[in-house]
Parts: C-alpha cells; structure tokens; sequence
C-alpha cells in the first residue's frame, strides 16, 4: 500500500473511532477530533515506517487523542476516553498488528482484552449519560463557556429569592463567568451531608450546538464545593428536559 493510501485509511478509520466515542461521552468537537484524527494517522505513519516505535504509538495515540479531545474537563473523563480507545483498537485487532500470534489465537485475545477494557471504561459513566446529556453554553458581561451537563432529575435546586431552577457546575467549567460580586450562598442538603454554594445568574443559557441551538430558559449557577461524583462535571436540573434530545 502506498503511503497516501496508508494515510488515508487510517484518517478515515480513526476519524470515525474517535467521532464515536467521543460523541457517545457528550465530548464531540469536530475540530478537536481533526486534530486528534490528524495526530493518530501521523503517528501510525511513523510506526511504520519506524517499527521499533510500533508499542510506543500504540500506547500514547489514544493517550494523546484523548487529551486534545477532553482538553478542559476533568482527568477522569480523559481516563475513560483513553482506555475506550485503546479498547476498540484491540477490538479492531491491535494485537495482531503489535504481536503476530500462531494460529487463530490472536483473534480471541484481540476480543478478550479490547472487550475487558470497553467494560471497564463503560462502568466509569453515568448509567444513560449518552441519553440526558446537554450541551450547555453559558453567556455573563459579553463572556461564555461551554460545557456538557447530565440532566439530574434529582436536582431540585431552587434559588429561594426567585424560585428559578439551579444548574450546578465544578468551579473550573464557570470561572470564566464567575462574577466578583452579585453571587449569593445557597444552602443544599444531601444523603452525604449539607452545606453551602456560591450561587450566581447568568446572562443567557443556550442549548445544543450549531444550528440546533436554541435559547433556554432562566436559571441559576450553583458552584460546586468540590469535584461532582462520577465523570458528570455539571448537573442540569430537570427542568432541561424537554431539551436532552438537543445533542451536543
């Protein structure tokens, strides 16, 4: 195969390992998967052409990948990305490729080993994440942030001056947005304990992304006091329902 042909085949198959997984974690971005798409392929070009390097690529692609395409969200999203990666990849027969085996016996453990790996990465996530997930964009004093957010319907949250539903965020989603002054301090309580939240209004909150974006209704921002359970950074309240089927 030619070296054009070798490119192509693996920007088209990555592309499209990438576009997937990182769709199904509400993490989709077309210009951060093409870059991502166009770091994979130059590494595989370079396994191959340097094939002493052939573990090392197979290793720090999806590393690598993962990073550019969860740029800005937590470390365990990343995590999760990466090991999903790597797992499709030895679905795909990354072993066979890395470590030719006698007989059919590659087969089996290309399955046995990618297929371990996409469980593990799929018990890291929210049970039906892929299905109430938002896309969020947060608007205050001409400034924005976009961000995923699951949709808590455990969230009832009311900010108690205005009765307004309550979107809670780690800080490093919304310091861009945090105001210095106007927050006020929520009181929340929960099965691991109460306490306390800066809480503040934003300008406008959109929903979806590109043309299917549309204007959502008012709320409030709550900050979270510390890292939300799971991979979720962000719990949107129920109240965004009728929005989830808006993907981002």
């Amino acid at each position: 195969m030619s070296i054009e042909g070798f490119l192509a085949v693996n920007l088209i198959a990555d592309f499209a390992l990438l576009a997937c997984v990182s769709r199904s974690m509400g993490l989709f971005s077309w210009r951060r998967v093409l870059a991502a798409d166009a770091l994979c392929a130059a590494l595989a070009l370079l396994s191959a052409i340097k094939p002493i390097l052939a573990w090392f690529v197979a290793l720090a692609s999806p590393a690598f990948a993962a990073l550019i395409v969860t740029r800005g969200v937590a470390p365990r999203q990343w995590a999760v990305l990466t090991l999903t990666l790597v797992g499709q990849a030895l679905l795909c027969g990354g072993i066979a490729r890395l470590m030719p085996l006698p007989g059919m016996l590659s087969a089996p453990l290309c399955l046995a080993a990618g297929g371990a790996l996409t469980l593990l990465a799929c018990a890291g996530r929210p049970p039906g994440s892929g299905d109430w997930q938002v896309s969020l964009c947060l608007s205050r004093d001409g400034h924005s942030v976009r961000f995923p957010a699951l949709i808590d319907t455990g969230n009832r949250l009311r900010e108690p001056l205005s009765g307004l539903p309550v979107l809670i965020a780690e800080a490093q989603l919304v310091r861009d947005i945090l105001p210095e002054d106007g927050c006020r301090m929520l009181r929340f309580g929960a099965i691991g304990g109460e306490g306390s939240m800066t809480c503040f209004r934003p300008d406008a909150l959109w929903i979806g992304s590109g043309h299917s974006r549309r204007r959502g209704p008012d709320i409030w921002v709550a900050v979270a006091p510390g890292p939300l359970p799971g991979l979720c950074q962000a719990l949107a309240p129920p109240e965004l329902a009728s929005y989830y089927s808006v993907k981002p």
